[in-house]
């Protein structure tokens, strides 16, 4: 998992883990997380979400059109974690 660090790109991290955290039941596609945390840069959102999947702290909403994903139970406190130490 991508841990929040330091810079602009921890920072924008560290916000769409908190837009994950907030509604931890939420459904989302990454043109929709990336419109919560209000940041231009989809990449980081892109690869962010895939890092995640990957991770197992999202698992894919099966039978949609487009990429979705849910936060698992197993991946919510990782992230809080990770969201209480970033500065």
């Amino acid at each position: 998992m991508t841990h929040p660090g330091g810079g602009a790109a921890a920072d924008n991290r560290c916000r769409i883990y908190r837009a994950l955290l907030a509604d931890p039941t939420r459904a989302w596609t990454v043109r929709e997380l990336a419109a919560a945390v209000d940041t231009a840069l989809d990449g980081t959102v892109r690869d962010t979400f895939n890092v995640l999947l990957a991770d197992g702290i999202l698992r894919q909403v099966p039978y949609r059109r487009s990429l979705t994903a849910v936060l698992t139970d197993h991946g919510y406190q990782p992230l809080t974690r990770l969201v209480r130490r970033a500065p």
